[in-house]
């Protein structure tokens, strides 16, 4: 017989419990047989918290079930679905055993025992399926008729897709892990909410995030030093998601100094570098910076010192967050995420300044890179807990 890892680990707490509760009582052999099934309660199994007595249980929970004259049986039910039941584990008072993993077509919450002469005992029990989980999108920022992913666990189908507006997605394909659904019109900036038959989770992530946005692009580029020339409101190879965006295309030896976003604390930078909340500075590790990015080749090797503050032509050249993104997202749109703590402690860890702050976004490192990709909607935003 072949026993992987998980197999033996069961076997081993199994053994573990079963001596706990058949030590219970020294006469358990001595019980009378024949007699009616019954379960006085249901509890965990791990022994520090052996006297916790439970009526609900997860999916794949090892419970002990405990009662007398339940040495017969042969088959257990949770809802629907069959439980498994090994004759090592079944004694004339006590079964272990796991709660199923498979989800449920009909819940009724209760676990049936059924016996060698065929007679079976009810006992209510619930298997606590679990909600959606949203971990993120694939890229937050979708146009309405094409494809968002969403990207989480416990996908139990049927799935319904509600997003900030009140309107429902139409759901292409589900998995326990990903959700593709179709944006609807009248989807809005915010939460989204997955459903299923196992309850409902809003996320804390927002499509079409549009909170404290520091670079959309979209402003006017008055005393930009560089950056307009890569700024385009469309491009033939690459779809706008909203409104303008960096676009670049260039091939960079080792070393080139190649600066596609730069302008000083009176630029024009300065109208959404100030949208950084005073709370990310109080509290770093709350925050994170997000973009969505287009890549058209890999950005492998690629170093992008990233520097914000008062004084970028005094400080950009040695004060800087370097983002190694090494990122292929093979022509289309992803969010990614850079620590706003890492980003904030590398330039020096800056004062708050309402009126907002300078920018230098430049490449320079020790390979050459094919650069061509498309970059919008550089945001501060809350760190989900997720």
């Amino acid at each position: 017989m072949k026993f992987n890892l998980k197999s033996l680990l069961f076997l081993f707490f199994a053994f573990a419990t079963a001596g706990m509760f058949t030590s219970c009582s020294d006469d358990d052999d001595n019980l009378p047989s024949g007699g009616t099934p019954r379960v006085d309660y249901i509890r965990v199994t791990r022994p520090e918290a052996s006297d916790s007595l439970i009526a609900m249980a997860g999916q794949g929970a090892m419970i002990a079930i405990v009662g007398q004259n339940l040495g017969d049986a042969r088959e257990i039910w949770f809802n629907d679905q069959p439980g498994a039941l090994s004759p090592t584990f079944v004694t004339n008072n006590s079964i272990i055993t796991r709660v199923p993993t498979e989800i449920p077509l009909e819940i009724n919450n209760q676990m049936k025992l059924v016996f060698a002469n065929g007679d079976s005992l009810l006992h209510d029990f619930v298997v606590d399926i679990s909600e959606p989980m949203l971990s993120g999108m694939l890229s937050e920022y979708v146009n309405t008729g094409d494809v968002a992913v969403i990207v989480g666990n416990y996908f139990y189908e049927p799935v319904t897709v509600t997003f900030t507006g009140g309107v429902e997605g139409e759901v292409i394909s589900v998995d326990d892990d990903v959700i593709e659904v179709r944006v609807p019109e009248g989807a809005e900036p915010g939460p989204i909410t997955v459903a299923t038959n196992f309850g409902e989770t809003e996320s804390e992530f927002w499509f079409r995030d549009n909170r404290n946005i520091i670079a959309s692009f979209d402003e006017t580029t008055e005393g930009l030093w560089h950056g307009p020339d890569y700024i385009k409101a469309d491009d033939p190879v690459i779809p706008n998601i909203s409104g303008n965006f960096i676009r670049v295309n260039r091939q960079l030896g080792a070393w080139a100094w190649f600066e596609m976003y730069v302008g000083g604390a009176d630029s024009d930078i300065a109208l959404e570098t100030r949208n950084i909340p005073q709370a990310a500075f109080a509290n770093p590790s709350d925050y994170v910076i997000k973009m969505e990015i287009n890549t058209l080749a890999p950005l492998t090797g690629a170093n992008i010192r990233m520097y914000m503050g008062q004084d970028v032509g005094g400080e950009r050249g040695e004060t800087y967050y370097n983002w190694t993104p090494n990122i292929d997202t093979n022509g289309e749109w992803e969010t990614i995420t850079i620590p706003w703590e890492e980003f904030y402690a590398d330039n020096a860890e800056f004062a708050y300044n309402p009126n907002g702050y300078g920018v230098s976004f430049h490449f320079s490192g020790p390979l050459a890179v094919e650069a061509n990709f498309a970059i919008d909607n550089m945001r501060v935003v809350p760190k989900a807990n997720n």
